[in-house]
């Protein structure tokens, strides 16, 4: 089996050194600049356990792919995905398969747009990975077990199988799942909720805790959410409604992407996450002023982001 790694980042560097420790067939789709980088030092990956990958890599370069490949591991942004359709296309033979681990839902309809419903999988992680200055991608201690794939109708495939062993043979545990559409909408759900949180406050976990009306705030979200997706047809599991306040403790460090983002002054996923629920709950006539809200901030940062150019 033929994997091509759309991006050797943070979430596709990771990955695609574990497929490499398990002996898969790996190629990075890459930028140049990058492609120099990893020619140069190879891939180097610190797991949080204290491992070490570090190995030259097979890389290649847009417009330079030469026939397809098995599966398409795409781990882009999602506001890179039209631009990341247009790169792995000539590498999407008849009986290929993208596999996407990206934040949000949307993404699994414009990508069956393109490639059709049989050529796409369902995929998500909740692995935490940063690409570091000098090319060295650093896992965060963050864990949370969440990595499972599936087709997107339910049923068991001989490639899902493969895909799974692919990494199990490298050391991450993945589950395939006879209902990933809601695993995808769980994490969703749960991304968007931490996202619109830190958003409105810009603030980690522990600040948001020791403030006086952090408690209340976090439960006006985290309700305002479940109104919404439930309305989907996508209610949440009684476990992750628990845990969403539970995960802001006084000590706590813990700020989603969206937030880190934001920090560093790079654009956002907002309107593939919050825009998107928000858009979701207009269409369905649920009330949602917090995610309206959070996605005007949002819509304003990348406004002041641009005028600073």
């Amino acid at each position: 089996m033929r994997f091509l790694v759309l991006g050797a980042g943070a979430l596709g560097g990771f990955f695609g050194a574990r497929l490499l420790k398990g002996g898969a067939n790996v190629t990075f789709l890459v930028r140049p600049k990058r492609a120099a980088q990893l020619e140069r030092d190879g891939l180097i990956v610190k797991f949080q356990d204290g491992d070490v990958f570090g190995a030259k890599v097979k890389t290649v370069q847009q417009g330079g792919i030469d026939g397809p490949y098995d599966v398409v591991l795409l781990t882009c942004k999602a506001y890179d995905l039209h631009d990341a359709i247009s790169a792995i296309a000539p590498a999407m033979g008849p009986q290929s398969a993208v596999l996407p681990l990206l934040n949000g839902i949307r993404h699994i309809d414009v990508l069956k747009e393109k490639f059709g419903t049989q050529r796409v999988l369902g995929g998500l992680t909740a692995i935490n990975a940063v690409l570091l200055p000098d090319g060295t991608i650093q896992q965060s201690q963050f864990r949370v077990p969440l990595n499972a794939i599936g087709e997107l109708d339910g049923k068991k495939s001989a490639r899902c199988e493969a895909i799974r062993s692919a990494l199990a043979a490298g050391g991450i545990a993945i589950d395939v799942s006879d209902n990933i559409a809601t695993g995808l909408w769980t994490k969703f759900f749960g991304f968007a909720c931490f996202a619109t949180i830190a958003t409105l406050t810009r603030s980690r976990a522990g600040v948001i805790a020791r403030s006086g009306a952090g408690a209340t705030f976090v439960a006006q979200v985290r309700d305002e959410c479940i109104r919404v997706v439930t309305a989907e047809g996508f209610p949440p599991p009684p476990e992750l409604v628990a845990m969403i306040p539970a995960a802001f403790t006084q000590d706590a460090t813990y700020g989603p992407s969206m937030l880190i983002d934001m920090e560093d002054g790079r654009p956002t996923e907002g309107d593939h996450i919050i825009g998107d629920l928000a858009q979701r709950a207009a269409r369905s006539g649920t009330p949602a002023p917090l995610l309206n809200a959070a996605w005007c901030n949002l819509q304003a940062y990348e406004i002041n982001r641009a005028s600073k150019r």
